[in-house]
């Protein structure tokens, strides 16, 4: 887990820490799930500093959270009353937040949200700029198709852009329709050209995009069971995950393996 990238969030800003108890706040962020506690990790968009929302997990608030939410992905509570958390010698996660809460009560709506940088139809790159035509929704650079060519079906965004040493990579979300919303492709430009992965995704449109320079790109998302299936299906298809990794050499794994 890596906070590395900056994330835009609806949360308390650090002057709320000066406060005992907060209620009715929006809590959402990155959530972490240990022994005994987890925790959803947020950065304060006035100070960049990170914050921890600790919860029990046999608590009743604990309980909601993990239900409702994967480790992994960004976690949004609705309704979440919080206070200041001084003893946090049981806390052992893979981030130090500046200060810690504990969410003592976790209400109205719970759940997975999204994660991208925006949807662009153009970016400028170091290699010119990428682009998506709007009457075929092909993708370009410097106003020509990239080859091998990539093309959207309903649309076709740029979700997210990272640096990565002298090469752009970029991740694009191929929108699709209620079967299948979503599926996703990386592109990595250099002054060699250009790589591409194959297209892969659950088809749920529900991502946590990461970048580590020694890692690569990494994207976390949930299953997916379309709107034919059974509530049941589609609950458990949403509380399962995958994660795929771009490692930059031209390789893609889903879970370990690799993706042909």
């Amino acid at each position: 887990m890596s906070f590395k990238q900056p994330l835009i969030l609806t949360v308390a800003t650090l002057a709320t820490l000066l406060s005992t108890t907060i209620n009715a706040e929006t809590v959402e962020g990155l959530l972490e799930k240990g022994a005994t506690h987890s925790a959803i990790f947020t950065v304060s968009p006035e100070s960049g500093d990170l914050v921890g929302y600790a919860v029990k997990n046999q608590s009743p608030a604990g309980k909601a959270i993990l239900k409702n939410c994967l480790p992994g992905m960004l976690c949004k509570v609705e309704k979440a009353t919080s206070r200041l958390l001084d003893e946090t010698s049981a806390l052992t996660f893979s981030e130090h937040p500046m200060g810690w809460y504990e969410i003592t009560k976790a209400q109205g709506r719970i759940g997975v949200e999204t994660l991208v940088h925006g949807y662009e139809s153009a970016v400028k790159t170091r290699f010119g700029t990428v682009s998506v035509r709007d009457d075929d929704k092909a993708l370009l650079l410097k106003g020509k198709p990239v080859q091998p060519a990539i093309e959207g079906n309903s649309n076709l965004h740029i979700v997210a852009q990272y640096e990565w040493g002298a090469d752009d990579v970029l991740l694009l979300q191929d929108t699709g329709g209620s079967a299948c919303p979503a599926q996703f492709r990386i592109v990595q430009l250099s002054a060699k050209g250009l790589k591409t992965s194959p297209a892969f995704g659950t088809c749920s449109d529900l991502i946590y995009p990461s970048f580590d320079a020694k890692a690569g790109v990494t994207v976390t998302m949930v299953g997916f069971a379309g709107p034919f299936d059974s509530a049941a299906a589609q609950k458990k298809a949403g509380m399962s995950k995958a994660v795929y990794r771009w490692d930059g050499k031209g390789t893609l794994m889903e879970n370990g393996r690799v993706v042909r």
